[in-house]
């Protein structure tokens, strides 16, 4: 009787650890906004794309939702998070606080401008025909001014969507846009998902050992983003008295 239990509690600690982890809570997110454009965007305006893994020049890159239309394509990051979020567009970290404990996690636009760039040159089309859009679905609140791409609520995300009427492609571009979008993403399966946080955690691992002196002067820089673009890059903590930069890699 002891040992079942024994094994009864580990097997709750585990089912809760499980169900908490960050990829089980990130999939449920996932799911809800999925659920949200099923019901509520015609299928005859709207193509539904979701969770895709599309190769790139270094690697592999994962992405939430994509919506094709005639009036645009969207690309979408969702954050099933909590507490309250305190960020800018132009900041490279953002932060989470929550019970009193604070994470950071990088700017989700910024982190979405990667998967916008995959997707923009892979259909070639122009880099303002598809929008970078964040959906927060959990219970999370701005606590600083968020940019205008940033929702949060699944309901917002819809209404920016739907309210995008200026016809950009034929409804035949639309199509080819989603079979090569399929065709060109990988398996969804296990392997494809371990090879791609692999690939995550490298870059992540890149980034922190990255030497930070300054090409012209020799100080430490430190990560910024482009206003126009929102990309990172390191920047001379000198400036502007001195304009090094170099590009992440």
């Amino acid at each position: 009787m002891e040992l079942l239990v024994v094994l009864l509690t580990v097997g709750v600690a585990a089912l809760y650890l499980y169900l908490r982890s960050p990829s089980v809570i990130g999939a449920a997110g996932e799911r809800r906004v999925n659920a949200t454009f099923s019901r509520n965007l015609d299928a005859q305006d709207y193509i539904l794309l979701e969770d895709l893994t599309l190769p790139t020049t270094q690697g592999t890159t994962q992405i939430d939702h994509i919506v094709l239309s005639r009036f645009g394509i969207f690309v979408v990051e969702t954050k099933n998070m909590s507490g309250w979020i305190f960020g800018g567009e132009s900041q490279a970290r953002w932060t989470q606080v929550m019970r009193g404990h604070k994470a950071r996690f990088q700017n989700p636009l910024r982190q979405n401008y990667l998967h916008v760039k995959v997707v923009q040159q892979l259909l070639g089309v122009k880099l303002d025909q598809v929008e970078n859009l964040v959906a927060f679905v959990g219970t999370a609140e701005p606590r600083t001014e968020m940019p205008g791409k940033v929702f949060w609520s699944r309901n917002d995300l819809l209404n920016h969507i739907s309210a995008q009427k200026n016809v950009r492609f034929t409804d035949t571009e639309v199509r080819d846009f989603a079979n090569k979008l399929r065709s060109s993403a990988l398996d969804a399966s296990k392997d494809t998902r371990q090879a791609h946080v692999q690939h995550v955690r490298g870059k992540v691992s890149q980034k922190e050992t990255e030497p930070l002196g300054c090409p012209r002067c020799g100080a430490k820089m430190v990560e910024r983003a482009n206003r126009k673009t929102g990309q990172s890059f390191f920047g001379c903590s000198r400036y502007p008295k001195c304009q090094g930069s170099r590009q992440i890699r």
